[in-house]
């Protein structure tokens, strides 16, 4: 029997719902509600439900088998700093470097140096304990934590990947020296239990972020999910990570939800690219601030093994996700030698463009679509939002048109054309590291802009063909819905390949790894509620090339070590080593993904068509130096088989998508459009 299915997406201006019963899907968007996240959550469930025809939540949740949610709440704490007080343990002498050359960026605003405190210990970089922990000093130490405030005490030790004995004697001395009747909710985190870098510097921010993270996330999360159990929900709220899987708040780092809806996009473009049997794409997600880019290749996601947060590095292998500056809200401005730029200032929603109406007189990226003619200024959001097409030239007269001397259209083609050189300069280069001929992609197209400029973008790149979807304004909350559970766990193994190397030993090693991992994903998973009988698994690789310049992650079939095929691994070895232009590699750790497969909607396929769609209005549109009078469709009145040929605009209450002079629309059976430039 069909049951509903949430996933929600929330973002920094609006709150994305995709909600699906059977084969039917409903798209739903709210804004988003700093003050309290949970209030917006509620309200795209509530919106969901009378999609649905039910008034009443609790009928509608205890019909409900999956609810899933993606949250920008860490990102919000480090951009608004709203993050606790943290005190930080580290070896004595490293008090001021925090074990890396330079200032270090946490100093910025994370933790403040009197918060920072040392005690005299030693650990070998094998791992062997030189010098034990002074009980008397921890107890000093964190005296003077807490009597200045501290809201959360997080201790990372010089070499703790290797030996994490002394980190674990720490905390053992601080809870028992002050129990939880004294600490409160004080939690204590150790840097080996956030991150097992062997870089004692990474390793100590990764655990500071997650510490600044924790709280407001913990929050919020553990709220929505009790709000969910007291209206009847009696599943756990299931958390995105940014590695590619969902899990309960209990299993959650506030690490592991960073950045997780770019991340969520990615993972619908891949699930979409299996149903079509496409190995490489690129995916443009354009917002109202920023355009996120992003790649599968060879049918697998892309992962960045040196990622850092707010400027931080923090090395958490996450999803590989370009974020550049250049959305609708962006501000274009005429820079001293003539030439168009793009912000990084942006309108933001409030005041927003100038063609809102709300106070913004700056020129934006939207403004200019709204002067060409590509944006209806009566249906903008499906005409619930009125705006203003004088305000929209005034701004474009003002700041660009006149200063260089041209007419308001000209000016408004060239912010058009430096939004879409910024997206097709991004996916070249996303396409040169991984060392792809761009040429052999196709592009996905999402977010409330995608449709608007993929077209100049894919032209202007290189690429031939564009896939747009019926629910691309809320495709991150869409890729949400593709995602199964996961744990990931992992081992270093600091081995060191070359081509003379046996790697026997290695495979025995990895095996017992492996067994240990399985052990712990079966006792996760039976906490989910699944049995060890339902877990797939994944098997992969992070290496690093001889000089440690390059890294990357790859995949290995799961079964690889039980095989004991030395050549076969050998082989793949020396790909990799070659790959990242290297004679060896030094294998750093080895990870088991574990996954239990969860409802997910499947695309409907339906019998085309062959007649053709009528448009419903023709407009005035500057396209490149000529006026011309296009017909305008309305997307959701399009059946599977309409074909069309630019130049073109489709609507719907909200996305535009733009064909241009020269390209061809069409609907598949799948009610995605494919267009070909």
């Amino acid at each position: 029997m069909a049951q509903y299915t949430v996933d929600i997406d929330t973002g920094g201006t609006f709150t994305d719902g995709f909600f699906s019963f059977g084969d039917r899907f409903e798209v739903v968007k709210v804004e988003t509600t700093p003050h309290d996240l949970t209030v917006c959550f509620n309200n795209c469930i509530t919106e969901g439900a009378k999609r649905f025809g039910l008034e009443n939540v609790s009928d509608f949740l205890k019909e409900t088998k999956t609810i899933r949610l993606s949250t920008t709440v860490g990102t919000n704490s480090i951009i608004q700093r709203t993050g606790p007080k943290l005190g930080l343990i580290v070896t004595k002498g490293f008090e001021e470097s925090l074990y890396q050359d330079g200032k270090n960026p946490i100093l910025n605003f994370l933790v403040q140096e009197d918060l920072i405190v040392s005690i005299d210990e030693e650990v070998s970089e094998s791992g062997e304990v030189l010098k034990s922990i002074d009980e008397a000093e921890v107890k000093r130490v964190t005296k003077k934590l807490l009597e200045l405030g501290t809201r959360v005490i997080v201790v990372s030790l010089k070499n703790a990947h290797a030996n994490n004995q002394n980190e674990k004697l720490v905390r053992k001395i601080i809870q028992e020296d002050f129990p939880k009747h004294y600490l409160g909710t004080k939690p204590i985190q150790l840097g080996s239990d956030i991150s097992s870098r062997s870089d004692n510097g990474v390793r100590t921010n990764a655990a500071v972020v997650n510490a600044y993270l924790h709280r407001d996330m913990v929050k919020y999360l553990y709220k929505a999910d009790e709000g969910l159990r007291q209206k009847g929900y009696t599943k756990p709220l299931l958390i995105a990570h940014s590695n590619g899987g969902v899990a309960r708040v209990a299993k959650t780092k506030a690490l592991d939800t960073y950045n997780s809806g770019p991340a969520a996009g990615l993972m619908g473009t891949r699930y979409i690219g299996d149903m079509y049997g496409l190995d490489n794409i690129m995916s443009v997600d354009v917002g109202g601030t920023s355009t996120d880019v992003g790649l599968i290749s060879n049918g697998e996601l892309t992962f960045d093994t040196e990622s850092s947060i707010a400027e931080i590095p923090v090395h958490a292998p996450l999803i590989h996700v370009l974020s550049v500056g250049g959305g609708g809200g962006t501000i274009a401005k005429v820079s001293p030698d003539g030439k168009i730029e793009l912000g990084p200032e942006s309108a933001g929603a409030v005041p927003g463009p100038a063609c809102f109406g709300l106070g913004g007189t700056k020129p934006t990226v939207t403004d200019a679509c709204v002067v060409l003619g590509i944006v209806d200024p009566d249906y903008f959001l499906g005409g619930t939002k009125k705006i203003s097409k004088e305000k929209a030239i005034d701004a474009i007269q003002k700041w660009i048109a006149r200063p260089l001397n041209i007419s308001n259209e000209e000016a408004a083609t060239l912010i058009v054309d430096k939004i879409e050189q910024i997206g097709a300069d991004t996916l070249k280069q996303l396409s040169n590291e991984r060392g792809k001929n761009i040429n052999d992609f196709q592009l996905f197209s999402f977010g409330g802009g995608g449709g608007l400029f993929s077209a100049g973008m894919a032209k202007k790149s290189g690429i031939k063909k564009i896939f747009t979807f019926p629910f691309s304004s809320v495709f991150s909350a869409f890729g949400l819905s593709t995602a199964d559970i996961s744990h990931t766990y992992q081992e270093r193994v600091d081995f060191q390949f070359s081509p003379s190397r046996n790697v026997g030993q290695f495979i025995t090693n990895a095996k017992v790894s492996l067994e240990n991992m399985k052990k712990s994903s079966h006792r996760d998973m039976r906490g989910e509620g699944f049995t060890p009988e339902s877990i797939r698994y994944e098997v992969s690789l992070e290496v690093a090339s001889e000089d440690e310049k390059v890294r990357d992650i790859f995949f290995l079939p799961s079964d690889v070590f039980h095989s004991k095929n030395e050549q076969y691994l050998k082989e793949k070895l020396q790909s990799i080593a070659n790959q990242l232009g290297s004679n060896g590699i030094t294998i750093e750790f080895i990870r088991l993904n574990s996954y239990v497969s969860v409802s997910h909607f499947a695309l409907p396929s339906l019998e085309l068509v062959t007649t053709i769609p009528e448009p419903k209005s023709v407009r005035s549109i500057y396209w490149k130096g000529n006026v011309i009078d296009t017909n305008i469709y309305d997307i959701e009145g399009l059946k599977p088989g309409h074909q069309i040929n630019g130049p073109a605009v489709l609507e719907s209450s909200n996305t535009t998508i733009v064909v241009p002079i020269g390209a061809k629309f069409r609907m598949d059976q799948h009610l995605n459009g494919i267009m070909e430039v």
